[in-house]
């Protein structure tokens, strides 16, 4: 079927001729009985009935079967009254050439419908496989693409353990992790690492590594040592996902007001043979953030660390041990002349004073001959534990015996001395029993300094020294410098 103006122009045709033959055929025919040779009008009455088959098609094309059997019976009652007037035998085989006409264009009709119904078919045949193949290679796709991120991450694991091989440092190493946590997990605001270490039978957060991606808010929660989500998970061993820090359950209520800053954590243990070694954390200022998925892929990362970690923690340990006193826990001798060393060269470059303290427990060994080796095992540590607070910024070390000494660094020679009053004093002041009977300390030191005093290193400890001898001399309990 053509469009809806096809048809109106093929019935006004049709129309047009049927009403344009017909005029025709009665002009001939009231010709006919005026000429003599009747012949003639008699071919055009039937070359004008012949032509009716135009206006069949015409109607044929507008409304198919129905229109072409009313134009074939108009041409029929048409052919009929010429048969009545012109008696002529001739024009009764037109209703056949109509009937014909109109049979041949049903079988047109019905063979394009056919073929036309054949290739819907086969198109609807093709779109469906078309959609079927489209489905497929989305699929496919879909499958392709979840095997390509699949691989990334696998690769990028892969990465991720070949850079926690590269150094045996737990800062970089840490700092390492929490810059891959948020490369694997990018919805997170900060992550952090905290290491937990044992003391008197629990577990503390001894240091934290933090990457932030995130607003200034959240810097005051990284700072702290350690908070209820990273014990709640060093305690449970257990991976933890809090949608919203303000409203889950199993956290009190006052204690997850001080980070309300942070609203969505995913977090995980770092164990290593069966003991956790610290805790790994992503976190957001919004809620409901992260997924299972980011979970797993924190867990991952989490496992990935454990060994590196663990490692670089007992290397630090062990390389301890080998420049610190067991006893009191400062520097042993070869590692002090070693640092002097380094800050000399230091300060021959940038032109700062360096200075350096020699100081000798008084009357140690008569303590010790009275209380025991115990009692002086306790004054030691004591000693160096006042010598750690006083001189956070310097060096100490165990000199020898009840013997220490302490490296300040762009400390002049007055500001040296001072110090060491602050701690004659702080010694002279302290006390502690032993078997029932308060003992105290003096302590004499002796001071020397860069550049007042010497250019050497060397020199600096032996000037330092005698200084020291100089005040046991001058009576004990005393602060001395070297005078040129």
């Amino acid at each position: 079927m053509g469009s809806r103006a096809e048809r109106q122009t093929s019935l006004i045709l049709a129309v047009v001729a049927s009403v344009v033959l017909t005029c025709l055929i009665v002009n001939f025919l009231s010709l006919l009985r005026k000429t003599i040779s009747p012949e003639i009008y008699l071919i055009r009455c039937a070359v004008a009935c012949a032509a009716f088959t135009l206006p069949i098609c015409g109607g044929w094309m507008a409304f198919r079967l129905g229109g072409g059997i009313v134009f074939a019976v108009f041409a029929t009652v048409v052919v009929i009254f010429v048969q009545t007037i012109a008696s002529a035998a001739l024009f009764l085989w037109f209703p056949v050439v109509y009937s014909l006409t109109c049979f041949l264009l049903y079988q047109v009709d019905s063979y394009y419908e056919n073929q036309t119904s054949a290739v819907a078919v086969d198109r609807e045949k093709m779109q469906n496989k078309i959609n079927d193949l489209s489905v497929s290679y989305k699929s496919k796709g879909q499958a392709i693409s979840t095997q390509f991120e699949k691989y990334s991450q696998y690769y990028n694991f892969r990465r991720l353990a070949e850079k926690l091989a590269t150094t045996i440092s737990v800062a970089e190493l840490s700092q390492m992790i929490v810059d891959s946590c948020l490369d694997f997990v990018p919805l997170g605001d900060f992550a952090r690492v905290a290491l937990a270490q044992e003391q008197q039978d629990q577990l503390a957060i001894q240091a934290v590594r933090r990457s932030i991606r995130a607003a200034r808010t959240v810097q005051q929660h990284l700072d702290q040592a350690g908070d209820l989500f990273d014990f709640w998970v060093i305690k449970n061993r257990r991976r933890l996902i809090v949608g919203d820090t303000q409203q889950d359950f199993r956290f009190d209520a006052f204690e997850t007001a001080n980070v309300k800053e942070v609203r969505s954590i995913i977090s995980t243990p770092i164990t290593h043979e069966g003991r956790v070694i610290g805790t790994l954390r992503v976190g957001s200022s919004k809620t409901k953030v992260f997924s299972n998925d980011d979970l797993r892929l924190l867990d991952t990362i989490s496992v990935l660390a454990s060994s590196a970690l663990s490692n670089a923690m007992l290397y630090e340990q062990t390389e301890n041990l080998a420049i610190r006193d067991s006893l009191t826990g400062v520097f042993v001798r070869r590692y002090f002349f070693e640092r002097l060393k380094d800050e000399h060269r230091r300060t021959l470059i940038t032109k700062r004073p360096l200075s350096v303290l020699m100081c000798d427990l008084d009357h140690f060994k008569e303590c010790n001959d009275r209380y025991g080796h115990g009692a002086g095992d306790l004054m030691l540590i004591r000693f160096a534990e006042i010598l750690r607070e006083n001189f956070q910024g310097g060096i100490v070390g165990r000199y020898g015996g009840e013997e220490f000494s302490v490296l300040i660094p762009e400390a002049t020679k007055e500001e040296a001395v001072r110090r060491a009053q602050v701690i004659c004093k702080r010694i002279r002041e302290d006390s502690f029993e032993i078997r029932r009977e308060r003992i105290s300390m003096t302590v004499s030191i002796g001071v020397s300094s860069i550049p007042e005093d010497t250019l050497d290193h060397e020199q600096l400890i032996a000037l330092a020294d005698k200084a020291l001898y100089q005040a046991k001399r001058e009576g004990r309990n005393r602060v001395c410098s070297h005078t040129a």
